[in-house]
């Protein structure tokens, strides 16, 4: 990587920190956090049911075989 390159990287790194940390900072609302407490459980849940799924899947053509 040029040392050119390696600037213009380092000025865009510092400035996509400049616009985006500051919002980040600010605490969420209480329903934001309550809404994305749930979205993440229900994400949770959704890869464990995915899973569960898929090993039960496995374990039907292992006995087919």
């Amino acid at each position: 990587m040029t040392m050119s390159m390696h600037a213009a990287l380092a000025a865009i790194g510092r400035q996509l920190d400049a616009d985006y940390l500051p919002p980040l900072g600010t605490p969420l609302p209480r329903e934001l956090e309550d809404l994305l407490a749930q979205l993440v459980a229900y994400e949770i849940r959704k890869r464990e049911s995915t899973e569960r799924f898929g090993e039960g899947l496995q374990s039907l053509i292992r006995a087919k075989s």
